[in-house]
């Protein structure tokens, strides 16, 4: 992603997150997030850049961080320092639910979503063991409950939220799924919270997939499109895992984010313009094209490395359980085009 010039008084609240805290920004073009964030974050993507390159494809790129400056006047736009710094001229930014939020320390990175028409996104949160050797006991005691009532335990990862693009108009919210579904009928989404994740087992798990990757029905330009997108994702969930195997790292919370473009029709439209986009664009062309898919790590507030303890299998179980649940789910798409085609 090229570095380009931004108004910091343009951002606004980010509406594609799946999951996450509030005061989550986006600047006008979509193409970048702006989020609160810890020093150890910031931290973790400066040593990918350093020392870890060959992660760098699996993660948002790190383009700095926000630092705010309260004595400079006027509201010119600015550029991604060489530092990764960003000045802004107020020293404070609108939080989501108007609330001021202090930004100090905001961490400023790729837009997963941008690209994609109508991103649907799934947030997998990984690990069994959710807090960090920081955390207080009270902190532990409550996550550890977490864990043990909800697929974190049993499968090292969690449902933390999803946005689905149903179309419009947007169908009404299920009675039994009212307490964890919203309807975003301007955008025409279904916003799964964070408790929808919670009240899975092991046993229908599966469930939740499903209805993330066929949130427009299973026909048959549905399916095909089913059975590209998780091919797409099983093999970029296996690239990770094989690239996190041969690191010592500790990232307790981080995510799996899964994207693809919810949109039926712009699916067929963004794969017929990246066929026919010329080999190699560079540049704000690229920047322009469409996108089909994504799968990245993201939320890395309580993560380091840890030199000498070997691989981090407390989010590698989670990241495995994820690609079996995946081929699942493409073998069983699989079966159903092969039953119509042979109809």
């Amino acid at each position: 992603m090229s570095k380009k010039p931004f108004d910091p008084s343009t951002l606004q609240a980010f509406g594609n997150a799946a999951a996450g805290h509030d005061g989550v920004l986006s600047d006008l073009s979509g193409a970048v997030v702006v989020k609160p964030c810890t020093a150890a974050e910031i931290a973790f993507y400066e040593s990918i850049s350093a020392s870890h390159p060959d992660l760098a494809p699996h993660l948002p790129t790190f383009m700095g961080q926000l630092s705010l400056s309260s004595d400079q006047s006027g509201s010119a736009p600015v550029a991604i320092e060489e530092s990764g710094t960003i000045v802004t001229a107020d020293g404070v930014v609108e939080r989501l639910h108007g609330k001021k939020l202090d930004t100090e320390l905001h961490i400023v990175l790729e837009n997963i979503t941008h690209g994609f028409t109508k991103p649907n996104v799934l947030d997998l949160k990984l690990g069994a063991q959710l807090w960090d050797e920081g955390a207080k006991p009270e902190k532990r005691a409550r996550l550890d409950k977490v864990s043990a009532e909800t697929t974190s335990g049993s499968l090292g990862f969690r449902i933390a939220g999803m946005r689905v693009y149903k179309g419009e108009p947007v169908p009404g919210t299920p009675e039994g799924l009212k307490e964890f579904v919203e309807a975003d009928y301007e955008k025409g989404y279904w916003v799964y919270n964070k408790m929808y994740g919670r009240k899975f087992a092991a046993e229908d798990i599966n469930e939740g997939f499903e209805n993330y990757i066929h949130g427009q029905g299973k026909q048959g330009k549905e399916l095909e499109r089913a059975r590209e997108v998780l091919a797409y994702f099983l093999g970029e969930a296996k690239d990770i895992i094989r690239a996190f195997e041969k690191k010592e790292s500790r990232m307790y919370s981080a995510s799996i984010l899964l994207v693809y473009e919810g949109d039926v029709d712009a699916y067929a439209r963004a794969k017929e313009r990246l066929r026919s986009a010329p080999a190699g664009e560079e540049g704000d062309e690229e920047d322009d094209l469409p996108q089909l898919a994504a799968v990245k790590m993201i939320d890395f507030a309580h993560a380091t490395w840890a030199p000498g303890q070997g691989p981090d299998e407390n989010a590698l179980r989670g990241m495995r359980s994820t690609t079996s649940i995946l081929k699942d789910l493409l073998d069983s798409v699989e079966k159903e085009l092969d039953a119509a085609e042979a109809a």
